[in-house]
Order: C-alpha cells, then structure tokens, then sequence
C-alpha cells in the first residue's frame, strides 16, 4: 500500500504539469509569435508612407535609406512591392521577389483581404515570419509592405519558456518525491498499528489496542472506534468466560450432593430398581465431568498464568505410565518414544493435560491387542507430541470439525465423553503459541499432534500466546 500511495503524490504533480504545464507554454510559445508580429505590422506601417510617396512620385532614395535604417535597427526584412506583386524596392530577403509574391500573406493582401496579421504566416520555404501591409493612396491600394523576419531569437524565447517550465516541473517532482515518503509513512502508521492490532485481536489477543494520536484526523477516529470496539468486545467474552467459569463452579456442589442423596437412596431401592439408579449415578457422573472440563477450559481460555521451560519427554513419560494402568486391563498397549531435550516453552501444567485428552480418546477408541503410540520429536524450532492409535479414525469432515466444543464422531455416539476433550486441548495449544493437528494414522486409526514453541523461543518473548 505504501508504493501505490508514494506513486500516487508523485503521480498527482506529474498530471498537473502535464494538464497545466504544457498548455502554459504553448500558449506562451503562441502569444511570443503574435507579440512578434503585431509588432512588424506596426513597424510595416511606419514604412508605409514612405512607399506610397515612392510608388506615386517614382522617388526611391527615402524608401531605400527608410528600409535601410528599418533593416540595421531590427534584423528584419522589409521589401516593398506594387499592386502586381512586383518588387519596387527593399533588402535582400531570403525569398526572391517573384517566390515572395507568392506567399499566402502577400496574395491575400493584394486581394484587399488584409487581417492585421492576426494569424501569423511563416513561410514554410525559409521558416520566416512573413507581414505584408497594404499602402493605401487615395483610398487605392498602390502596393504593399512586406516585413520577413527570422525566427531565431523567437525560437530561443520559446526555448527558454519551455526550460522554465521544464525547472518548474523538475522541481515540483522532486520536491513531490522528496516529501512523498515521508507523507506515506504519516499516513500510513495509524493503518499498521491497526493491521497488527487486528492480527493480535483475531488471534485472541482481546488488549490489542491502537494508539490515537497518529496520522491524519480521519484515522484517529477509526483508532478510537476500533479501541471501543476491542474494549466492548473484551467486555463480552469476559463476561462469558466468566459466566462459564461461575456456573460450572456453582453447580458442583448440587450435583455432589444429588449423589450422595442417590448412593443413600440405594438400601431403599428394590432390586428391579437397582439399574435405574446406576444409570442416573453415570449421568450425574457425565454431568461432573462436563462441568470439570468447561472449567478446565475456562481456565485454559483466560491466558493468565506465565510461560516456562517444561521437560515434555518427562511430562509425557509420567502420563503414559499413569495411563498404562487404564490400557493394560482393556488388553492395549501403551508405548513411548522420543530422543534428546525435548523441552518446549509453555505454562506449567497444559502439556499434560493435553496430552490426557489424547491418551484418553486413544483409548476409548483402539481395539483390544492393538498399540497406542506416543512420539516426540523437534522438528523446526516446535516439539510435537503425536499420540497414534489404531482405532476407526476420522473422516476429513470430521477431522475439521473435532475441535469444536461438545462436538463429537458418529464413532464417539457409544462412548462415555463430554465432547470437550479436543477443544480443551486446542485452547491450551493456542495459549502456549501452538496448535494441534489431527490427521490419518498409517495403516487406519487416529494421529493426533500437539506441536509447541521448543524451549527458549516463546519464553524469551513472553509468550504472545498469553492472551485475555
């Protein structure tokens, strides 16, 4: 955007010289060659009545010396020529007396058809200015007055107006491209401040906001209006978060009561009874889990704990052996592989969690005898935890769509769960400046990967990830 604003101020006096500058000098140029004809058609008529004295009374020496003295104090040609066109006396000209005869001008004076010279003739034979001026005597024209003058000092006038406007252009670009950047930039800063407030904003930086003392009055306006909307947003989701948070809370402790009122009630049940009471214990159970879970998002959605150095292959070590207690009775194995220091940069407490949503939909899904997989590797300045089983899989649609809150697969209809597993762990990704991918396992089943800031990347830069 910042070239196409520079080239349009150099462009904007570029099209002003060439709408204003040009017109200028030509009509400069134009008015330069009337200016010098009137003023040989003056200086025709001066001449005039001394060749009408010459052509009545045949005397030629006051016109010979009048054109002599007219020829050293101008430059100029002056020749004098009967109502024929013939020529009766005058300097040497660049034309012969017959060619000069037939010039438009002349032809056209000896018509009666004088115009004062209001459009100047120049000869296209000698590129001469050519003024002719009829002597008039007794109301007859007796001849005519012929002035032919070079166009050089002319040409060299026009030249010198062409040049000045030429500096003047030179210097309105120069001075245009000197001050366009910095113009630009003027212009411009309020719109990259907001730029990067908005990519901070969508990427859930909810403090993003925009200075509004910047640039030009317009944009300040837009600076503020963007700040209030930022604000009255922050507003909202804090709300929200909060409402989440204060609910899920709230509501633990009736459901906590609801079974023990349940587990009091079952020396009263009778036997055919007992089945309804174990199903209404897991719904309260389902229930607690979904509360537990929108607060463990809740948490992982207010962004507010600081960022370390954690040892994932340790974190990722202790969980697998927590969960192998879990896999060994449904007949699953368990595995772990990872090499070097695979340390990332995140808050304390969100790789094992993450990595709890995976073992945990690893294990609801893979058959008995089959393998779940737990690999770590760095791999471009990020660790990965991929955790791959050999269960059903996702379709693509369902891939997209996993990480959504209580979404969960045709495959999942059957089991227990919340369908907050993944978006928790896509949250925690998200504070700690990473992301997980979900993608096809070689051979069937589900890969599943967290991919975090390695070890002194997003610790050494506060962790942009830490949002509100």
């Amino acid at each position: 955007m910042r070239r196409h604003l520079v080239a349009a101020l150099v462009a904007l006096p570029c099209a002003v010289i060439i709408v204003l500058g040009l017109p200028l000098a030509l009509q400069r140029s134009d008015e330069a060659l009337r200016e010098l004809a009137h003023t040989r058609t003056a200086e025709a008529r001066e001449l005039a009545p001394v060749a009408g004295q010459a052509l009545r009374n045949g005397e030629r020496a006051g016109l010979r010396q009048q054109i002599a003295e007219y020829q050293d104090r101008t430059g100029a040609r002056a020749h004098v020529v009967d109502d024929r066109g013939r020529s009766v006396e005058g300097a040497l000209c660049s034309l012969a007396p017959a060619d000069l005869a037939r010039e438009g001008v002349v032809r056209e004076a000896l018509a009666g058809r004088f115009t004062d010279s209001a459009d100047p003739q120049v000869s296209e034979a000698t590129h001469e200015l050519i003024v002719a001026v009829p002597v008039i005597d007794e109301r007859t024209l007796v001849g005519l007055v012929v002035v032919c003058s070079d166009l050089d000092d002319l040409e060299l006038q026009q030249w010198t107006i062409w040049a000045v406007v030429a500096v003047i252009g030179a210097l309105a670009l120069a001075m245009s491209g000197f001050l366009a950047e910095p113009l630009a930039r003027w212009i411009l800063r309020p719109v990259r401040y907001l730029e990067a407030a908005a990519r901070r904003f969508a990427d859930g930086d909810h403090t993003a906001r925009v200075p509004v003392h910047l640039g030009p009055p317009d944009l300040r306006v837009l600076a503020e209006t963007f700040n209030h909307l930022a604000e009255q947003v922050q507003h909202q989701v804090t709300v929200q978060k909060s409402f989440v948070s204060d609910a899920s809370h709230q509501l633990r402790s009736p459901l906590v009561a609801l079974r023990l009122r349940l587990e009091n009630l079952e020396p009263h049940i009778e036997p055919d009874g007992s089945r309804g009471l174990e199903q209404a214990l897991d719904e309260v159970d389902r229930m607690t889990g979904i509360l537990n879970a929108l607060l463990l998002l809740a948490r992982a959605e207010s962004g507010t704990r600081a960022a370390e150095e954690v040892d994932v292959l340790a974190v990722a070590e202790e969980r697998v052996a927590s969960w192998r207690l879990v896999a060994e009775p449904r007949g699953i194995t368990v595995t772990i592989d990872g090499e070097g220091d695979l340390v990332a940069a995140a808050v304390a407490g969100t790789v094992d969690q993450i990595l709890d949503v995976f073992l945990d939909n690893a294990l609801r899904m893979a058959p008995a005898g089959t393998t779940v997989r737990v690999h770590l590797v760095e791999d471009a300045g990020m660790v990965a935890v991929r955790c791959i089983d050999a269960g059903p899989g996702m379709t693509a649609a369902e891939r997209a769509r996993a990480c959504d809150r209580f979404w969960r697969g045709a495959n999942a209809a059957s089991c227990d769960g919340s369908g907050l597993g993944l978006a928790i762990a896509a949250s925690l990704a998200r504070v700690n400046n990473g992301h997980v991918l979900l993608e096809d396992a070689p051979g069937g089943g589900l890969h599943a990967e967290v991919r975090l800031p390695a070890g002194g990347q997003g610790v050494a830069a506060g962790l942009s990830g830490q949002r509100g």
